[in-house]
């Protein structure tokens, strides 16, 4: 007879792992990739010869009736060759094992528990009927070993899943028009009529990704159900030689075998879902889930791996995941998981989710994630992090993982993010020897983020509160040192199109970005980095691709959509240079028109920038295909210092024609006689050489404004955000300049940097009492400068200064071995 549930000696284990919640907060086509998969272990049951489900003598007489709770015979291997009446509840004790015969079943249950083996097919023979394991609710809210309701949990067992191999998904070979019912795709698809797919979208708007039912299929022809409601592009674009692909995912979501809560999850939003946890395994393929998660519930995923360790026997590959009312995949506490050539649709919150951030050695490849929603409070939705707002389709909390060919499209949010915490978070918030923020980076290569907002994100990690931070990754050789050696990291032919913000957006030290396509932007590239070059690769304004813009969107030249339809004057750029040092090398440009209603420009700085920025800043070896305007500095705002101080170093002319040319639109230094003003970039191309020159209250006080006069113009700066007692702006070596802040201060310090020893520039500063003057005062206070006459001032090494009638002049000069100049006035005893 069925027996009651037993309780399981993992249940304290179970326990002690949940309890303390999961995670922050508390708590082109794909290839297949020939791996050798370790082989799978085998239950002593599951190597037994099998008894039937059907047959009474497997359970002593009596076969199990509707509503019941069933724990499988002791060490049997059961055979389920019926559909089954509904279950209250299904056991698979350890050393037992429930394989689904070859042919159609139906397994209904509240709860299904394997602590033995669950399979359905096997790698060498994969499952070719249809099976469904249907999860009920008739009794809601129950707590099964503390994962919930509605759970098909793996604790210390195996799952083996493996549906019909398919092509999970292809492209378009011919745009498919609004109102065709066909799809010309650029390979012949194992599909078949019923099977429902996921089309991307090719324009900035996620929402027209869609989801369609297949007719027939011939060939590489696919007839639909029903007509398109929206253009899917899918033409061949080339550009100098170099294609860019734009064309249109198509992925299929029906699978052979199915994990899915019963329809009545359409409503509640309580869905099912897996959970593989302690010595457990899963080997999982062909395998649909859907129906699958439950809103704002921690924990409570489609298909979840917590905290398994090292997971080198299991994977999840070639499987589906849609309409999921909380993420996609979620690895916890376990890295070396192969997670291959999936799709998702239609899912709520950042998808496949790297939680807190000691997950490594893991592959994410050829994944197809789509339509990836923000949480609508208007719905009842609320986001598990605040990051959920603007979701992730690949949430990266660890930099060494595998993360290649795989596309992120139709995200209300981001495509990848890198969202490294200082330490890992959640249960790992006690491993504070791992630097997520220094370790150098995995893989990442070929993959492709469009119609979204955010292509490619390395900033904002999270925290310990489940909020994000602003985030500097800089990876070096020993991350527990962050002064060891530097190690590169290499962001490979990462491709972005169609993204309303930007491709790419990289903050910290020594990033490259390398052989990217970055085309149909409102910005290609922004690097908030030092010692980061973007190398190589592919920059478009605008291609043949028009979108299909919504009636009331404003729209662009011959109707084509707007990055930002909302600020139809926002001017698309390439590559934006701020902060700095930061290089553009060996780019191709194209397609960068300006029209009557918008700018456009290969080349410009962030706008609407308060802060600091690198003059020297550089592009070398540009390659421009086209007419496409070079560059464009929109008018600088009277409170945004860092538009102020635009300038960057042409190196070898192939932006303005003559190599060793800077580029600027600051108003102190346009002027000057060598500049030539370029009306349609709003900028000035000048000689001579350039520094950032820099003023700092350090006692808080209130300087500003501050203006900065020169000999051929004059900015009037309001500081930085952080405190506003930090002035900085462009300066021409050689010239001089005057600094009168309107507050006063009893200790300024100022200087120059970014520059080479012997590099000088002159300043006077109104000062009303005689002060002190330092040279890197707080390095050694002795290093105070002597007074001369300001006749005599000129041939200093910079180791004097000059004071009369109020007026404080002084002559920075970077020193041997610096590469920049401060002195300290001080006009009290903070100095010495």
């Amino acid at each position: 007879m069925p027996a009651a549930r037993p309780l399981h000696a993992a249940l304290l284990l179970v326990t002690l792992l949940i309890s303390c919640g999961t995670g922050t907060p508390t708590s082109g086509t794909p290839q297949p990739v020939a791996t050798a998969t370790p082989a799978p272990t085998t239950s002593t049951a599951a190597a037994q010869p099998g008894t039937r489900w059907s047959d009474p003598a497997t359970w002593g007489g009596a076969v199990p009736t509707a509503g019941q709770t069933v724990t499988l015979p002791s060490g049997k291997r059961v055979i389920l060759d019926v559909t089954p009446p509904d279950l209250a509840g299904l056991t698979i004790p350890a050393g037992s094992a429930l394989e689904f015969a070859e042919q159609d079943l139906t397994l209904r249950t509240e709860w299904l528990m394997v602590h033995g083996e669950l399979r359905i097919g096997s790698e060498h023979q994969p499952f070719t009927h249809h099976a469904e394991i249907l999860l009920t609710n008739t009794t809601p809210a129950e707590n099964i070993m503390g994962m919930g309701d509605r759970v098909l949990g793996v604790m210390d067992g195996t799952l083996e899943l493996h549906g019909q191999p398919r092509l999970p998904w292809t492209r378009l070979n011919t745009t498919a028009r609004a109102g065709s019912s066909t799809l010309t795709l650029d390979r012949a698809p194992n599909w078949q009529a019923g099977d429902r797919l996921t089309l991307t979208s090719t324009d900035f708007n996620p929402g027209q990704t869609e989801q369609v039912t297949v007719q027939r299929v011939t060939g590489t022809t696919v007839t639909l159900s029903a007509p398109l409601k929206y253009t899917h592009w899918g033409d061949p674009i080339t550009v100098a030689g170099q294609n860019v692909n734009e064309r249109a995912e198509v992925g299929l979501l029906t699978r052979n075998i199915v994990i899915a809560a019963t329809s009545d999850a359409a409503q509640t939003s309580v869905g099912a879902h897996v959970m593989i946890m302690g010595t457990g395994a899963a080997r999982i393929e062909g395998t649909e889930f859907t129906r699958v998660g439950q809103l704002n519930t921690l924990r409570r995923y489609p298909v979840h791996f917590h905290q398994l360790g090292s997971a080198t026997t299991s994977y999840l590959r070639g499987s589906s995941v849609h309409a999921s009312y909380n993420r996609c995949v979620v690895v916890h506490g376990t890295s070396n998981l192969r997670v291959q050539d999936n799709v998702t649709f239609d899912t709520l919150g950042h998808c496949l989710f790297l939680e807190d951030g000691d997950e490594t050695g893991n592959t994410l490849t050829g994944n197809l994630l789509t339509r990836v929603r923000a949480p609508d409070s208007k719905k009842g939705q609320t986001p598990l992090l605040d990051s959920d707002k603007r979701p992730a389709a690949y949430w990266l909390t660890h930099p060494n993982n595998t993360v290649t060919g795989n596309v992120a499209a139709g995200v209300d949010g981001t495509g990848f993010w890198y969202a490294l915490p200082e330490h890992p978070t959640g249960l790992a918030a006690g491993k504070t020897d791992i630097w997520n923020r220094r370790v150098p980076l995995g893989e990442f290569s070929g993959n492709t983020a469009h119609s979204g907002d955010r292509g490619l994100n390395v900033d904002q990690g999270p925290k310990a509160d489940g909020t994000t931070e602003v985030t500097s990754y800089a990876p070096v050789t020993t991350p527990s040192d962050p002064k060891s050696a530097p190690v590169p990291a290499t962001f490979q032919t990462f491709t972005a199109f169609k993204q309303r913000d930007h491709g790419a957006w990289l903050r910290g030290r020594n990033h490259v970005m390398l052989g990217a396509t970055l085309a149909d932007n409102g910005v290609g590239a922004t690097f908030a980095n030092d010692r980061t070059t973007l190398k190589g690769g592919l920059l478009i304004g605008e291609t043949p691709n028009a979108g299909q813009p919504d009636s009331w969107e404003p729209t662009g030249t011959s109707g084509r959509s707007l990055p930002r339809p909302w600020d139809p004057s926002f001017p698309i750029r390439g590559f934006q240079f701020y902060d700095g040092h930061v290089t553009i090398d060996g780019a191709t440009l194209a397609g960068f028109t300006p029209t009557a209603s918008r700018p456009a420009s290969g080349l410009g700085y962030l706008t609407k920038n308060a802060f600091t920025l690198t003059p020297t800043n550089n592009a070398v070896n540009l390659h421009w295909a086209d007419n496409s305007t070079h560059v464009y500095l929109p008018d600088p705002l009277a409170d945004k210092d860092g538009d102020k101080a635009a300038t960057f170093l042409d190196t070898d002319g192939s932006v303005t024609g003559t190599a060793g040319l800077t580029v600027t639109g600051s108003p102190l230094l346009r002027g000057a006689p060598d500049c030539t003003a370029r009306a349609d970039w709003n900028a000035s191309v000048c000689a001579g050489q350039y520094a950032r020159l820099w003023l700092q209250d350090t006692t808080g006080g209130a300087l500003a404004p501050v203006s900065v006069t020169g000999p051929h113009g004059r900015v009037s700066l309001t500081g930085t955000p952080s405190s506003f007692t930090n002035f900085s702006t462009t300066a021409r070596l050689g010239a001089p300049y005057t600094l009168t802040p309107t507050g006063t201060s009893s200790h300024l310090r100022l200087g120059i940097s970014n520059r080479q020893p012997g590099d000088t520039l002159t300043l006077t500063v109104p000062v009303s009492t005689e002060p002190s003057v330092y040279r890197d005062w707080w390095i050694d206070n002795r290093n105070r400068l002597k007074k001369v006459a300001p006749a005599d001032l000129t041939a200093t090494t910079g180791d004097s200064y000059a004071y009369a009638d109020g007026q404080l002049t002084l002559k920075l000069v970077v020193q041997t071995g610096r590469d920049s100049a401060v002195l300290d006035i001080c006009t009290t005893d903070l100095c010495k």
